[in-house]
């Protein structure tokens, strides 16, 4: 499925860029004021096994103490001396609401070991405190949730292709957005490699997926058989409930029943079915209330294509 695994391998480089500072960041700021010895903070750092500590007075960020400096304080014997004679002032910062791509750029220019998080870009008020190590773990879990996502649909894709004959089944869930596409993706590889025409393969393909997001977002489950016979390609779907009320309601390009939350997704916008009857050349649809919907549409692969109905 090559092309499934381009899109895992683009939702992976997305994630560096969606992924905001504050999904990451630790909230748990420890920090000193101006007035501590650094001595006091050289036996947080021993404790903690930190490489440095923001200096915070009266809730603003006035300056940091790293691990040399307190390298230095022992060399130059000035170790009980207040941190604020001797912090670095021009802190580096970055802004919550910041991209994590920001915050790993910061660690490889300047190979800092952490970098306290702001509220604001104007503001000096500390929030957390970010870490490279912090980043990776994220970003690592995010990546592995993708991958267990692709398995699964690459398990479903696998399951269809021991179909017998030429008779693809696919099972659809309700509300699994995360395995939208399979049957769409996988149909659309046997299609080509049977050399069937491109756009007589993405009329089938966007068949496919309108009706999975439709048996996804609308019923409590269903399933698509997909037959590829030698002149034409048969899509049948069936679901589970609630049914459709005036399915010539439906059929009208902007008419949906999906909830707030399905198009705040970007889901249901109430093209699905108008789509699936123009790129179908036979289209038919039965659906009856409580006992769920039945979809049935074919494409001619063979003479009949060009001479498809509109």
């Amino acid at each position: 499925m090559p092309e499934l695994k381009e899109r895992q391998i683009r939702l992976v480089h997305e994630l560096m860029y969606q992924i905001k500072v504050h999904q990451v960041m630790n909230r748990k700021v420890i920090s000193f004021p101006s007035t501590s010895t650094l001595r006091e903070v050289q036996l947080c750092l021993k404790e903690k096994k930190f490489s440095g500590v923001p200096i915070i007075d009266d809730g603003v960020l006035t300056g940091i103490i790293s691990i040399d400096d307190i390298i230095t304080a022992f060399d130059l014997g000035h170790i009980d001396d207040p941190v604020g004679k001797h912090m670095a002032r021009n802190v580096m910062t970055i802004p919550q609401n910041y991209s994590v791509i920001t915050a790993t750029n910061i660690f490889k220019k300047y190979h800092f070991g952490r970098i306290p998080v702001v509220k604001t870009a104007q503001s000096l008020e500390v929030v957390g405190i970010v870490t490279y190590g912090d980043i990776l773990s994220h970003l690592l879990m995010q990546v592995n949730a993708i991958a267990e996502q692709f398995e699964a649909m690459e398990a479903i894709s696998k399951k269809s292709d021991q179909a017998v004959g030429n008779t693809y089944r696919f099972e659809i869930v309700q509300d699994n957005f995360d395995l939208a596409g399979v049957a769409s993706t996988t149909i659309k590889k046997h299609l080509h490699d049977r050399g069937i025409a491109p756009e007589t393969v993405r009329r089938i393909a966007i068949i496919c997926y309108e009706a999975e997001m439709n048996v996804i977002i609308h019923s409590l489950g269903g399933n698509m058989e997909v037959q590829i016979l030698e002149d034409s390609v048969r899509i049948h779907v069936t679901d589970e409930g609630p049914g459709i009320p005036d399915t010539e309601k439906a059929m009208e390009p902007g008419f949906t029943t999906a909830n707030e939350k399905i198009r705040a997704l970007g889901f249901g916008a109430g093209l699905g079915l108008p789509n699936m009857k123009k790129c179908a050349d036979e289209f038919s649809i039965r659906s009856s209330m409580g006992n769920g919907t039945e979809i049935e549409a074919i494409v001619y692969t063979g003479e009949k294509t060009a001479e498809s109905a509109n």
